[in-house]
């Protein structure tokens, strides 16, 4: 796509400043398999709660039960 790559006036715009920004908790889940998302190391901002989630597809991560399961576990915490 035109304009979303690594060095775009997007791209640059989405990462300056900070990438957590308020009172708000942050956690990614990532696949070492995401077909989609690659690099995978691109969805860890520090300041979140980070998870890999094993070697899952992109469209396959909304149905793991175990990323769910650390996904309800994050909300409750």
């Amino acid at each position: 796509m035109p304009g979303h790559e690594p060095d775009s006036y997007a791209v640059r715009n989405l990462n300056s400043g900070d990438e957590t920004p308020g009172a708000v908790r942050y956690a990614t889940f990532r696949s070492d398999c995401d077909e989609v998302v690659d690099p995978d190391s691109s969805v860890s901002p520090a300041a979140a709660a980070n998870t890999a989630v094993g070697c899952l597809g992109h469209n396959d991560l909304p149905g793991d039960d175990a990323a769910s399961a650390g996904v309800r576990a994050f909300l409750a915490g």
